[in-house]
């Protein structure tokens, strides 16, 4: 069995900087609370709250002097001035990238409509909608763009763990329906070295594997790369999600993650792997 273990699997930069200064936190013993899942990674997030960091679903969950962490994704305004308004301590964590996109937004020209290109339901969308004072469309598929009530002005942007060659799809058909569209090529970049190197990975394996929160939309969209090159492509949480028998001794094996997959689970997936198939 030959394992292939992808270079930007894991943790991108706005993820290990959130869970770093949570425990960092943890270890202050600091009461805190993240806004929602600090990343989308359940054994990562049941780590934090074995440290201590608890999650919490609305501001008003907090305990009175409890610092209420924003997780990577953001949050809009509206809930920053909540978390203010409670007199809670804050400390936000929203990643690098978000936080330009939600700038971006924030300062649309008059007369100018914002269009996401991403998923509605995704909560760094919602976060970055609530800094557009500009009415917002959010689109996830060409077909949604061919199909919706749109602007004659728009500013596009992108959630930022968005595939290209979605944003390019939908991005071509906002072009033959608004004239006077201003483009801001949002994916992040170690998205897209992730998305590239589990294309090239895959098209070469007998097995990949995907490492990664079923709740993750980023792990999601890995899946669905590496299923189109490799029919083998299992997407886990956990080590135990892979059973005796998926993975034979003289299989090429692929394994890469999503950005909010932390580096001791993915080592333990590696060693599942060897055991499983023998070597």
């Amino acid at each position: 069995m030959k394992l292939i273990v992808g270079q930007h699997a894991g943790f991108c930069y706005g993820v290990r900087r959130a869970v770093e200064r949570a425990s960092e936190c943890a270890a202050e013993k600091l009461p805190c609370a993240t806004l929602g899942p600090i990343i989308h990674n359940p054994q990562e997030v049941e780590r934090l709250a074995r440290e201590g960091i608890r999650c919490i679903t609305t501001p008003e969950e907090a305990y009175p002097g409890e610092t209420v962490m924003i997780r990577s994704h953001g949050v809009s305004p509206t809930l920053i001035r909540r978390i203010e308004a409670l007199g809670l301590p804050m400390i936000d964590l929203t990643c690098p990238h978000v936080a330009y996109i939600q700038q971006l937004v924030s300062k649309a020209e008059d007369g100018r409509s914002v269009v996401i290109i991403g998923e509605a339901d995704h909560p760094e969308v919602q976060g970055i909608a609530g800094w557009a004072s500009a009415p917002v469309v959010v689109l996830a598929t060409s077909a949604e763009a061919a199909s919706a009530a749109l602007p004659a002005r728009a500013l596009v942007v992108a959630q930022t763990t968005l595939r290209e060659e979605t944003f390019e799809s939908v991005l071509e058909v906002l072009r033959s329906r608004i004239p006077d569209l201003q483009v801001f090529r949002t994916i992040c970049a170690a998205t897209g070295q992730r998305q590239r190197e589990a294309e090239q990975l895959s098209a070469k394996a007998d097995v990949t594997v995907v490492v990664g929160g079923h709740n993750s939309s980023n792990t999601r969209k890995l899946y669905e790369t590496c299923r189109q090159r490799c029919k083998r492509t299992y997407l886990i949480e956990t080590p135990e999600h892979l059973t005796g028998g998926s993975i034979g001794k003289d299989d090429v094996v692929a394994v890469t993650a999503g950005a909010s997959t932390p580096q001791w689970l993915l080592e333990r997936v590696c060693r599942r792997i060897r055991e499983i198939s023998g070597c």
